[in-house]
């Protein structure tokens, strides 16, 4: 059994329980005994699993159930801090004033929902947060005419001219020119003379400074499949589950050497804390209108996204390049995908694609700055309108990917559509 299945193994008795005992004052030696682990131990891998510190985990879990119950039952607040383990009615208001900067009066009536669920994830890698820097270096631009596994071109190119260079090297995908694909390499040693690379597809080098972040890293194996798995899990699982998010700056990956060559890969992904957390409203009709594609079996999403931009380059090139809110819903193993248009615009005919509109009526909706999966944030939608006693309709349940501010950092809007209760 690996160092990772261990402590899954050990960490998912720890939350259950802290989710038995929340209403108690958890000692974190308590817990540290719970999983036969040291006090350090159990901080460090609650961490590299969580993104969340003990302490900041089971006070949001605390608070999420109170207010749960201050919305969904009659019971006097004094009873909620009694039973959800806040030491008094004041502490409760306290808690829900610091994190929502409304009174718990106040949040009963709003139509906006604070739901933070336990933890139900895997570890897959383990994952390190610290503040660090990139020092300063020389980019060097190495093009190909293959994507696949060109950052081991480069860096095997590299090492090869080079094999007696003993400094740090970098790496991170750069911007394809042309059929050229591109990886560039940041070398931290700076006094060479690297222009016997220009004959073997890198550029000239230039200086770039240092630059200093809090990242979250992991370190995985030198294998390209391993690798964009453990890319994929920064990102869609333990970024999503974290207390940060992604901050725009540029990732970048560092090439762990042993006799010459690259053993290993340190992931680097810039974040910061996440100035607020899942936030769920219920609103009125929207009045949002897509033209969308349908698609079935593998390849799905791909192919319906890619009829939906085929229609719009040969009808209204213009909504491309100023739409930049996608839909995408799931029906079985078909996808619906689209891009939101004007609701008066006229549709050119076409048996391909359809067009989609809002409804009347209430939408529960799930905002996030931190894009996850479309599966996970369905299902915790709808658990969380089952949990509330909101009688929702799931099978008209959809996403809303937002890249106004940048393709690269979506945030998302999961809509799922309120049952009209007949009279």
């Amino acid at each position: 059994m690996n160092d990772i299945a261990i402590k899954d193994g050990y960490m998912r008795s720890i939350f259950r329980f802290i989710e038995s005992n929340l209403p108690a004052e958890l000692d974190i030696t308590l817990l540290s005994n719970t999983g036969y682990v040291s006090y350090d131990k159990l901080y460090r891998d609650f961490y590299s699993v969580t993104g969340h510190s003990v302490k900041e985990y089971v006070r949001k879990r605390r608070l999420s159930n109170a207010l749960a119950l201050i919305k969904t039952s009659e019971m006097e607040l004094t009873g909620i801090a009694v039973q959800c383990g806040y030491s008094s009615h004041q502490a409760l208001c306290r808690a829900v004033r610091g994190t929502l900067g409304l009174t718990p009066s106040q949040y009963r009536r709003e139509e906006t929902y604070f739901f933070f669920p336990p933890f139900d994830g895997v570890s897959l890698h383990s994952v390190t947060v610290s503040n660090d820097t990139i020092p300063r270096a020389l980019r060097l631009p190495f093009y190909h005419s293959s994507l696949t596994s060109i950052e081991n071109a480069a860096v095997g190119t590299f090492l090869r001219l080079f094999p007696d260079y003993s400094g740090r090297i970098f790496g991170r995908n750069g911007r394809q020119r042309g059929s050229k694909f591109c990886y560039e390499l940041y070398l931290t040693d700076t006094s060479r003379d690297y222009s016997a690379l220009t004959s073997h597809g890198f550029e000239r080098p230039q200086e770039v400074p240092e630059f200093a972040a809090m990242f979250a890293t992991s370190t995985i194996r030198n294998d390209e499949a391993k690798i964009n798995a453990a890319w994929d899990y920064l990102y869609a699982d333990w970024l999503r589950n974290s207390m940060f998010e992604y901050t725009d700056e540029p990732y970048c990956e560092e090439y762990i050497l042993k006799n010459g060559r690259a053993v290993k890969l340190r992931l680097y992904l810039p974040i910061r804390k996440r100035a607020e957390d899942t936030k769920i409203s219920v609103v009125p009709n929207p009045g949002l209108r897509f033209v969308v594609a349908r698609a079935e079996g593998r390849d799905a999403e791909e192919r319906a996204s890619q009829t939906v931009m085929g229609y719009l380059a040969a009808n209204y090139p213009y909504v491309i390049n100023t739409s930049k809110e996608l839909y995408v819903r799931k029906e079985g193993d078909a996808y619906l995908c689209g891009v939101r248009v004007n609701p008066e615009l006229r549709l050119a005919d076409d048996e391909n694609v359809a067009s989609v509109a809002t409804e009347e009526g209430q939408y529960l909706v799930l905002e996030s700055s931190v894009t996850g999966d479309y599966d996970r944030y369905a299902d915790l939608l709808c658990s969380f309108a089952r949990d509330n006693g909101i009688d929702a309709d799931r099978t008209g349940l959809f996403a809303l990917y937002d890249a106004r501010e940048s393709f690269v950092n979506l945030k998302i809007k999961m809509y799922l559509p309120l049952k009209i209760r007949k009279k």
